[in-house]
């Protein structure tokens, strides 16, 4: 099995934290700090139009109150799961709040979509063992909360509370520099398409997860909004890593599908 799941995390428009709050805001564009959603749902639905053309079923971790601007139908055919309610970092909460956050999110998810979630992405990334002990509470089993280093065998592991944990690959460039399969730097501008196929290509069998950022296909974290034409390539760009690695032969799938393929339940 070489698989490819290709994930969105659904947010707040280039989410950053603040202080003395939970919640997270949105870059400062001359309005303040406060969270925006409109380069969001922007991109959703561009991104929406690209998988469906392609036929990727692609799973959108969705921030709760990001999912409640989006338009629903966008998401049909594809797996929504969990991505906080305010893009909060949990690792920072008691556990009495984090539960809050997992069920209201969860429960924002059944209600949007009809289906409740299976699999969960902390926001930032940043996740401990007590929230992901949490996840089997309300009916999930895979997290990709995590970075790993991909090897030619990268198969989904099983944790001993039942979670699958579906990471995010991470290895070196051929320069030797240090690169994720989040697509951020590409977005920037700092990266090539031909950067992530190539490190998809030292996987022989497993589960390769590409990630980026609905925000992220019209927005950059570092200039701002996007011009036409940087739009345009940034779609080009997604296009091409996702052709390079399914023409190598790695087959789309959801998280749900790929652990399944891989001895889930």
């Amino acid at each position: 099995m070489r698989a490819l799941c290709v994930t969105v995390d659904l947010d707040r428009d280039a989410n950053i934290p603040i202080r003395g709050s939970i919640a997270a805001g949105s870059a400062d564009r001359g309005n303040g700090t406060g969270p925006r959603f409109s380069s969001s749902k922007r991109g959703l639905s561009l991104l929406a139009e690209l998988f469906d053309g392609m036929g990727i079923k692609a799973t959108f971790f969705a921030e709760a109150s990001a999912l409640k601007r989006m338009d629903a139908g966008l998401l049909s055919g594809h797996e929504v799961g969990v991505h906080g309610v305010d893009h909060e970092d949990l690792t920072m909460m008691s556990a009495d709040r984090k539960r809050e956050v997992i069920r209201e999110a969860a429960c924002t998810v059944k209600a949007i979509t009809g289906k409740w979630p299976r699999c969960f992405r902390a926001p930032y990334m940043k996740a401990d063992r007590e929230t992901i002990d949490m996840l089997p509470e309300f009916g999930m089993d895979i997290d990709s909360s995590f970075y790993k280093e991909v090897t030619g065998s990268f198969l989904p592991e099983r944790m001993s509370n039942g979670v699958w944990e579906i990471p995010v690959p991470e290895g070196r460039d051929a320069a030797g520099k240090r690169i994720t399969a989040f697509l951020w730097p590409m977005h920037e501008s700092k990266r090539r398409p031909e950067d992530y196929i190539r490190m998809a290509s030292v996987m022989e069998e497993g589960v390769f997860v590409i990630a980026t950022h609905t925000w992220h296909m019209v927005e950059s974290a570092e200039r701002g909004m996007m011009s036409r034409e940087e739009i345009e390539n940034n779609i080009s760009n997604v296009r091409k890593v996702l052709e390079g690695m399914t023409d190598a032969g790695m087959v789309p799938m959801t998280m749900t599908e790929a652990r399944t393929a891989a001895g889930g339940p």
